[in-house]
């Protein structure tokens, strides 16, 4: 079937197309051309075409360039539906305002300007409370890989943040999480969902020997079921110790660790025993010791740890600082 509607007419003018809501062919508008601009808009339909009954829908993107047409920033969208009559939408694009100046603060005049050095002080004091953060996750990493949770960084960043602000021997800008309160970090849970104290139900006195060097856990003998909290498929579990010599200031550090076996979880009572964790001796670093509980499954000989994120847990329960 031949659309008797042409776009172009014989003598080089153009006929728009006016469209009701519904889409419907209202009428056609006859528009002289001299300057080529409708042409320009409607190059593709600038001949006489048959169009096709049932025709598909096509999408075009015709010229957008402001300069040239009187519409300014707009995109064209012609679609061809099942009777053969086109149909012209238009959507108008939003433009940003421009603004004198887009880059902002240059990292030059935030290092050299006199108006930034409380940002200066606050940027310096923050990188180390971070890094303080960062290297106790690094350190502890093996008794914690199943006991953390997505924001243990931003909440360790917290603690060390307020242990920094307690620094009573540097002036702001240039205080150290060394020279802090670093009693802070006690009791401090990697998992927020469990801590130590709430899935062990025993006492577990730790004690710390400067002159030594050594940290003694001492476990007592407890009945498993009553005194561990159950988790889901949990056949055995086992407690783990860790303990670190470490210097915030230069992020060294001496790293000992030590676990029981796995022991059954059922009603028979556990035997008494003593961790040991062997750090440098007369050391003049902090001393930071953790201790964990981690839940397996044995099946047929072999053990699976339960990467269970509300009982699996790790506790800070020991910092010892220099005087």
């Amino acid at each position: 079937m031949t659309n008797p509607f042409n776009i172009a007419g014989a003598d080089g003018n153009l006929m728009v197309p006016v469209l009701s809501e519904t889409g419907n062919l209202m009428a056609y508008l006859l528009y002289p051309d001299p300057t080529g601009v409708l042409k320009e808009l409607y190059c593709s339909m600038t001949t006489p075409r048959q169009l096709l009954d049932n025709s598909q829908t096509t999408l075009r993107q015709l010229n957008t360039n402001s300069r040239s047409t009187p519409y300014g920033t707009q995109y064209y969208k012609m679609a061809l539906g099942c009777t053969g009559q086109p149909n012209i939408q238009s959507f108008k694009t939003k433009t940003m305002a421009k603004t004198a100046s887009t880059s902002g603060v240059s990292g030059d005049r935030i290092k050299n300007d006199s108006a930034f050095e409380r940002t200066r002080e606050n940027m310096a004091e923050f990188s180390r409370a971070g890094k303080a953060a960062k290297l106790l996750r690094s350190i502890f990493r093996d008794v914690t890989i199943n006991a953390k949770d997505k924001i243990t960084q931003a909440r360790l960043l917290k603690v060390t943040s307020r242990i920094l602000i307690a620094d009573p021997v540097n002036e702001r800008g240039a205080r150290t999480v060394n020279n802090g309160d670093l009693q802070q970090l006690h009791n401090f849970n990697f998992n927020v969902r469990a801590g130590i104290s709430d899935v062990l139900f025993v006492r577990c006195p730790v004690s710390f020997n400067r002159t030594t060097g050594e940290v003694l856990l001492n476990i007592p003998s407890f009945v498993p079921r009553n005194s561990v909290q159950q988790a889901r498929g949990v056949t055995h579990f086992r407690l783990v110790a860790a303990a670190a010599a470490i210097n915030f200031d230069s992020e060294q550090y001496v790293y000992a660790m030590q676990a029981t076996p796995e022991l059954p979880y059922n009603s028979d009572p556990t035997q008494a025993t003593t961790l040991t964790l062997a750090l440098p001796a007369n050391s003049t670093d902090t001393i930071v010791a953790v201790l964990g509980i981690e839940y397996y499954q044995k099946v047929n000989s072999r053990s699976y740890a339960l990467k269970t994120g509300e009982h699996n847990a790790t506790s800070i329960i020991l910092v010892d600082k220099a005087s």
